[in-house]
C-alpha cells in the first residue's frame, strides 16, 4: 500500500517545479511591476524619455544603412522602395532576436548577485529574477518590432498574413530564453567568474548565426552547424514572417518547439533545486 502511495505521488522535483510556476501565476502583479521597472530604467533621467525606445531603433537601422548599403554596398534580399534600405532593415530584423538572446544570457550569469538582498530574504521568491530579466528583455524588443514594421510599412513592403503567426514564434522564443536565463542563472551563481566567459561565447555565436550574413551562404560543416543553431531558427523565423512572407520550415519549427519547452522546463527544474543554495554563494 506504501508503495503504492508513493508510486502515485509526483517526485519532489516536480512538485516543486509546479509550485515554482504557481508562485510567479499568483505574483504576476509583481512581475508585472519589475518588468516595468525594468524596461523603464534605461530611459528614467534622459530629456526624451521613454520615445527613445523607438528613436533608438530608427537610428541604429539609419546607421546600418548608411554603413552596410552606402558605404559597404551590400545588396541582397531588397526590400520595397529605396534599394539602399535592403540591407539595414534585413539587418536589424535578424538582430532583434539575436538580441533577445544575447541580452538574456549576458545578464543572467549575474543576477543572483546584483539582486543579493532579495535573494537573501526568505519571504522573496527568487524564481521571478531570471523570469523577469528574460521578459524585460524580450520587451523591449517588442518596441523595436513596431519600429521596424513601421518602417516596412512606409517603404511600400507591408507586412503579410504571415505576421499573425509571429506571436507563436515569440512563445516559443520566450520559453527558449527563459530556460537560458534560469540555466545560466544558476550556473553564474555557482560560478561567478563565468561572465566574461559567456560573455566571449554570446559574441562568438554573432559569427556562427545568419545575423550580417545569409543563412543560404552556409556550406558543408558550417551548414550543420547553423542548422543545429536556435538563434540562426529564430533569425531566419522572423526574416521569412516579416520579409518574405513565408513560412519557417514545419520540421525545425517542431523541432526547436521541443527544445524550447524542455529547456524551460529543465532550467526551471534545476533552478528551482538549486535556490536554497543561493544566500551561502552571495
Amino acid at each position: 500500500m506504501f508503495a503504492a502511495e508513493t508510486l502515485k505521488e509526483p517526485p519532489k522535483a516536480l512538485r516543486s517545479t509546479f509550485e515554482a510556476l504557481r508562485t510567479l501565476y499568483q505574483r504576476r502583479w509583481l512581475l508585472w511591476y519589475m518588468i516595468q521597472r525594468d524596461v523603464s530604467k534605461s530611459y528614467r533621467g534622459s530629456v526624451l524619455g521613454f520615445a527613445w525606445a523607438f528613436l533608438g531603433p530608427l537610428l541604429l537601422i539609419a546607421l546600418y544603412t548608411i554603413v552596410f548599403s552606402k558605404i559597404l554596398g551590400f545588396r541582397f534580399h531588397p526590400v520595397a522602395g529605396d534599394p539602399s534600405l535592403n540591407f539595414g532593415l534585413y539587418l536589424y530584423c535578424g538582430l532583434i532576436p539575436y538580441q533577445m538572446y544575447a541580452n538574456t544570457l549576458n545578464s543572467a550569469t549575474g543576477i543572483i548577485q546584483s539582486n543579493s538582498m532579495l535573494v537573501k530574504k526568505m519571504v522573496f521568491p527568487t524564481e521571478i529574477l531570471p523570469f523577469v530579466s528574460a521578459t524585460s528583455t524580450l520587451a523591449e524588443r517588442l518596441f523595436e518590432l513596431v519600429v521596424l514594421l513601421a518602417l516596412l510599412v512606409a517603404f511600400g513592403h507591408p507586412p503579410g498574413w504571415t505576421i499573425a503567426l509571429l506571436p507563436a514564434i515569440f512563445v516559443i522564443q520566450l520559453l527558449f530564453i527563459l530556460g537560458l536565463s534560469y540555466l545560466f542563472s544558476v550556473i553564474g551563481a555557482y560560478l561567478p567568474d563565468i561572465k566574461e566567459t559567456v560573455r566571449s561565447i554570446v559574441r562568438a555565436s554573432f559569427f556562427v548565426t545568419p545575423v550580417i550574413w545569409p543563412a543560404d551562404k552556409a556550406k558543408g560543416v558550417f551548414h550543420y552547424i547553423v542548422s543545429l543553431n536556435p538563434i540562426a531558427y529564430f533569425v531566419e523565423a522572423y526574416r521569412d514572417l516579416i520579409i518574405s512572407h513565408t513560412l519557417p520550415g514545419a520540421i525545425p519549427t517542431l523541432g526547436f518547439t521541443v527544445f524550447s519547452i524542455l529547456l524551460f522546463a529543465g532550467g526551471l527544474m534545476l533552478f528551482v533545486r538549486a535556490k536554497h543554495r543561493f544566500p551561502d554563494l552571495i
